[in-house]
């Protein structure tokens, strides 16, 4: 856990960051994983993996296998006013050098802005 300090492109680090959530949810053992993306074109390069003889495309068949471990997997687009949370949570984590994952306590910052984007 913690993040990667290297200039990507966007695809590449949203498909680093989708890795790194199918490695922690397999090492907690968790079986239904639903990931969601604002990055369009890989979203779409996703569902046509089959298609895309790139070397994304390589990495993103290898995700797919990797999604086999869980009895139910999704990776879908959202607008990027839902990721409200998820940016804040990353731009936090990012000033206070932080690697928590939500098996322990965080501090009332995020707790506050999951309970609102939740109520909205």
């Amino acid at each position: 856990m913690g993040f990667v300090d290297k200039e990507l492109p966007i695809e590449w680090a949203e498909l680093l960051a989708m890795e790194e959530s199918l490695n922690f949810s397999r090492l907690n053992n968790w079986k239904n994983l639903a990931l969601e993306s604002d990055c369009t074109s890989l979203v779409n390069r996703f569902n046509k993996r089959n298609n895309d003889l790139t070397l994304l495309g390589y990495r993103l068949r290898e995700i797919h296998r990797q999604s086999f471990y869980f009895r139910f997997f999704n990776f879908r687009w959202a607008p990027r006013c839902c990721n409200k949370v998820a940016d804040f949570i990353c731009n936090w984590a990012k000033v206070n050098n932080c690697n928590m994952d939500f098996n322990m306590d965080y501090p009332s910052e995020i707790h506050e802005i999951v309970l609102n984007d939740a109520i909205n």
